[in-house]
């Protein structure tokens, strides 16, 4: 009877496994990645893609050369080994905002082959992974309150956005309305949290490259799904923010 109840353990565990099939993947897919080949070819700079439900972020660009290549976002959600992506800004191709693609990912340890169709093009892109998307902070942010004149404010909240994606050890921020296609900019790099400081290092900054190598230490401090951010801008403005987790 023991050996009975034992296989039927079991049986239900795999029966449970195969139809909560999101989340594994969801969760091996989260973080950062790097792009190793599109089409089988390098992009001869960097491409980052990052992937925190319900946002994914992509960007390419050259530290070196402070050169801020192009970047698209949008909401994301996976079932099973197949990811539905609509994007929200597009900085390469405006008409692709509001169009949905659906991709096919192949997961293979440390790395992720990814398959799609756009305007009726096949690709395929190979990434890497930088980390796992583990961390105090790591998820899909969008600012909700700021400071001004010294006291907080809410924001009020339409189509237009500002989000920021936060890996294990990178950032993002994006700020875009879907609705009219706007884009207002971009930036992004590396980050690191320590002894209650949130550290950025940014490697692309999409309206002013001089900001590329800057360095900017912050207060933060969590509490439920809100991120208390402050400290001093790059212009030694004292700023405070609150983020609400997405």
């Amino acid at each position: 009877m023991k050996t009975l109840s034992t296989l039927l353990i079991v049986v239900i565990s795999l029966i449970l496994g195969l139809n909560d099939r999101k989340a594994p993947l969801l969760n091996a897919l989260e973080g950062a990645w790097e792009i190793e080949t599109l089409n089988g070819e390098a992009l001869g700079h960097r491409g980052v893609f990052l992937i925190q439900e319900p946002y994914a972020f992509y960007t390419e660009f050259n530290v070196e050369k402070k050169t801020f290549v192009g970047s698209r976002g949008g909401m994301i959600e996976i079932i099973g080994n197949k990811i539905s992506f609509k994007a929200e800004f597009d900085t390469w191709a405006e008409a692709q905002i509001g169009v949905t693609y659906q991709i096919t990912a192949t997961l293979k340890g440390a790395q992720v082959s990814l398959d799609f169709k756009a305007d009726d093009q096949a690709f395929n892109m190979t990434l890497n992974r930088l980390d796992n998307g583990s961390g105090d902070l790591a998820g899909a942010w969008r600012i909700t309150d700021r400071m001004r004149n010294g006291e907080m404010s809410a924001m009020t909240l339409g189509a237009r956005k500002t989000i920021k994606m936060i890996s294990g050890t990178r950032f993002q921020w994006a700020a875009f309305n879907s609705e009219t296609k706007q884009f207002s900019g971009t930036g992004g790099g590396t980050v690191i949290l320590e002894n209650g400081k949130y550290n950025e290092h940014i490697e692309f900054f999409s309206r002013n490259p001089d900001r590329v190598g800057a360095d900017l230490s912050f207060d933060f401090k969590v509490d439920g799904n809100k991120w208390d951010h402050s400290g001093k801008s790059s212009t030694g403005s004292p700023i405070r923010e609150i983020w609400t987790k997405q």
